[in-house]
């Protein structure tokens, strides 16, 4: 029987399997069927959007608005099938951001400097630190829909792959290897590339604190 510090806390492992899914496998979906690029793409976002929700529903009001995200989330990627318009490529990347880092929020506050290591601590740490890449790329998104040739080197042919090339981007900076085959061309996004840079490195500092802390907390009782 789990207790009650484990019902409180969200299952990772599941979120876990829905980022590795959109990661992984729906840039290869994308490529090997660019006609059904649109379908993967939207897919994938909102299968991540709806296991968040489930895994992480250890409160009502927030279960609630990561459902309503959801629920807004299908209704405009319904539309922007008949629809396409500027504002609804918006308003859905805005959701998705939303969503992701309320994902980041709560999920933060389950792993760090609270209680002891688990196992589920530690998925639900490389959980955040994939959400991070997924958040720093739509923001990146957000910059190149907002200002022109933000970006050099990212694929054009359509707008969905346009979006992994801004993932993958995003998890080179994150975690300092620097490639070279994309680059920030304008002052804006050259802010947010160094500003990734700097929060990953961060974030592994304040994760493995909070490992070490607990551990240490845990030899001292």
């Amino acid at each position: 029987m789990p207790n009650k510090e484990q019902m409180k806390q969200g299952n990772f492992i599941y979120m876990l399997i829905g980022l590795l899914v959109l990661l992984i496998f729906a840039p290869s979906i994308t490529s090997i069927f660019p006609e059904a690029g649109g379908w993967s793409a939207r897919l994938s976002f909102m299968l991540i959007m709806l296991i968040g929700v489930w895994s992480l529903n250890n409160e009502r009001k927030l279960f609630a608005f990561g459902i309503a995200l959801t629920a807004l989330m299908v209704i405009l990627t319904t539309l922007s099938l008949f629809i396409d318009a500027f504002y609804l490529h918006l308003l859905n990347r805005g959701l998705l951001l939303i969503f992701c880092m309320l994902s980041v929020a709560m999920a933060s506050q389950q792993i760090l400097f609270n209680g002891r290591v688990s196992f589920n601590k530690l998925v639900g740490s490389i959980c955040v630190y994939l959400l991070l890449g997924v958040i720093w790329a739509l923001f990146y998104s957000f910059i190149d829909l907002l200002t022109a040739n933000a970006f050099e080197g990212l694929p054009v042919s359509s707008d969905h792959q346009a979006m992994w090339g801004y993932i993958y981007f995003s998890f080179v900076t994150l975690t300092t290897l620097g490639y070279g085959d994309i680059s920030p061309a304008n002052e804006m996004a050259r802010s947010f590339v160094y500003m990734e840079a700097i929060f990953g490195q961060f974030y592994i500092a304040i994760l493995v604190a909070s490992i070490v802390g607990s551990l240490i907390s845990k030899e001292g009782k």
